[in-house]
């Protein structure tokens, strides 16, 4: 039986943990769904978004920024949900540390995704375990680093044309204006071969229901 190969865009900011939820929650689906069609292969690949591209490379307080744009009292609330979500999920989230622009590791998720497919997943996986669970700034020169070496990128690269160059920069900005001007306001957004929208982070079942309607069409 030949491969069926279905393509899958992933429009994601790394500082959105709702984007870390759906990663894993559409890796699930990926996984329960392949075990019983063997045949299908899911082509990935992410485009960029910014929630907030006036925010520093230095960074400033993390729960300083969410208490400001939700009220601590609401934030809070969405705290205590997302980290019961994410616990679920194997992810630790914390709330410390620094928020930093997320433009840089943009930059390198793309770079990761010229050298192959497998080095953007580990460089994303990287980026989110440090900013979510180990309260570190995105757009930190040894973060950016530390996701690119797990990735197996080059060093030099990464910190002489990403984080000190301007590397693919014009076309990851020209993503990020793309990606608004299509229609995309928020993320977690996946468009499922070509087709199929999913906005936020679902759960699997929902994944493998679109699944299944982009192999019908």
């Amino acid at each position: 039986m030949s491969i069926r190969k279905v393509p899958v865009t992933i429009v994601t900011d790394t500082i959105c943990p709702w984007c870390y939820i759906g990663k894993k929650r559409f890796e699930s689906a990926v996984t329960q769904y392949k075990a019983k069609n063997e045949h299908i292969e899911f082509e990935i690949s992410y485009q960029p978004f910014q929630l907030d591209s006036t925010l520093p490379k230095e960074g400033i307080s993390k729960l300083g920024h969410y208490h400001k744009k939700f009220g601590k009292d609401r934030f809070d609330q969405m705290n205590v949900h997302v980290k019961n979500i994410g616990a679920a999920l194997g992810i630790n989230f914390s709330y410390g540390g620094l928020i930093g622009n997320s433009l840089d590791s943009h930059r390198l998720v793309k770079y990761a995704g010229t050298v192959s497919n497998e080095a953007q997943n580990k460089v994303i996986n990287s980026l989110y375990k440090s900013y979510f669970e180990q309260e570190e700034n995105i757009a930190d020169v040894e973060v950016l680093v530390k996701a690119g070496k797990a990735g197996g990128l080059d060093e030099k690269v990464v910190r002489e044309q990403i984080v000190g160059g301007d590397l693919l920069k014009a076309e990851t900005l020209q993503a990020v204006e793309d990606v608004h001007a299509s229609g995309v306001t928020g993320v977690p957004f996946f468009i499922i071969d070509n087709k199929f929208a999913i906005s936020g982070g679902q759960e699997p079942e929902t994944f493998m229901k679109v699944f299944d309607r982009a192999l019908a069409a």
